[in-house]
């Protein structure tokens, strides 16, 4: 069996999107498939989620700029007699991403996560008590504020809500590596607007954490520090954004029953293997013995350049659309380059003796 486990391209093609037009070749050449859906806590994480049996649910919220927006977030019903179910998943992005503003350093100043707080008020008002929040692909650097003073206003018992932070970064709050440095440019922050945000950031850490306990955890500058807000005000703990998804969605016990696992986002690079949903994959298919084709994008590290230290993890192929067809090409016509893909990938497959097509 092959498990296609693939991160979007992001701004070109889906991660479903992806699998399905690597599927089509791979079972026109007698190979059974199947598709898991990867995301690592960020754009995708509640659509990955409800393919594998959460409830998806629709609210209108405040968007980062203070529109309305219409925002989706996952439960699952773990206990009889709840609405809604005992456990949450909000995709921070669905109501504070980067994607719902023009980027420009007035919006990188101006954003907020208040929607992000709607959407754990209304997560709470539906009976649960586990509420999982993936950080990533934001529009803000408020810290967090927003979502906290959101809750606080709408006057919600949290005392028995257990809080996650789901993330794939370890920035701290503040500092060179910080939320403002590190990801303020690429929400539209000049140098000016970056200097004011790490100013206006550290004033809340003193605010928040007075005793600097959370500031420095890794994850605190997620998503313009919405993580350390969660941390620091709701006592959360963190996980690994693509961890939890793969785990929700049964990943080693399919990966058990599998003779090779494909896997890809759009830039493969050494920051793919820093804890990012395919490096995630990677590493756990190497723990079960399991080789690993790569399919992006674009490539910066082919199959020798990953070596075995990863868990152990063969890489056994990188494919990246790039070497298919011309950049605007890919960009422009992604499934159909990576359907090209698909049919050299299952050739790969059944020449490399991965698997035999009758793999169950």
């Amino acid at each position: 069996m092959i498990i296609i486990a693939s991160d979007a391209f992001k701004g070109t093609i889906g991660s479903l999107e992806v699998a399905q037009s690597l599927r089509g070749p791979c079972e026109d050449a007698g190979f059974p498939v199947t598709v898991l859906p990867l995301a690592d806590g960020g754009e995708g994480t509640v659509d990955a989620l409800v393919t594998c049996g959460y409830e998806a649910h629709r609210v209108e919220v405040t968007g980062p700029l203070g529109q309305p927006v219409t925002a989706r977030w996952a439960s699952l019903n773990e206990t009889a007699g709840g609405t809604a179910g005992s456990t949450a998943v909000i995709e921070m992005a669905q109501a504070s991403g980067l994607h719902l503003v023009d980027p420009s350093p007035q919006t990188a100043w101006d954003a907020h996560t208040y929607g992000t707080g709607e959407l754990i008020v209304h997560a709470i008002e539906n009976g649960c008590s586990r509420i999982v929040v993936g950080v990533g692909g934001s529009a803000t650097t408020d810290g967090g504020r927003g979502a906290l003073r959101a809750v606080k206003e709408s006057g919600v018992d949290t005392s028995g809500v257990a809080f996650t932070v789901a993330c794939d970064v370890d920035n701290p709050l503040t500092g060179p590596r910080g939320a403002a440095e590190v990801f303020g440019p690429q929400k539209g922050a000049d140098p000016t607007t970056v200097a004011r945000l790490e100013e206006r950031l550290a004033r809340w850490a003193d605010q928040l954490d007075p005793t600097g306990r959370v500031r420095d955890v890794p994850g605190a500058g997620a998503a313009g520090g919405l993580g350390f807000a969660l941390m620091a005000g709701l006592g959360a703990d963190r996980v690994s954004g693509a961890e939890f998804v793969l785990s929700a969605v049964g990943f080693d016990e399919q990966v058990a029953r599998a003779s090779v696992v494909v896997t890809g986002e759009g830039q493969f690079d050494e920051q793919t293997l820093g804890g990012k949903g395919p490096g995630t994959v990677i590493a756990r298919a190497g723990s079960a013995s399991v080789p690993v084709i790569v399919v992006c994008g674009q490539a910066e590290l082919r199959a020798g350049d990953v070596g075995a230290g990863l868990s152990g993890a063969e890489v056994a192929e990188v494919f990246a659309l790039t070497d298919f067809a011309p950049v605007q090409q890919c960009i422009a016509e992604p499934g159909r380059v990576l359907k090209e893909v698909g049919y050299a990938l299952a050739t790969t497959v059944r020449d490399r003796g991965f698997c035999d097509g009758t793999s169950q």
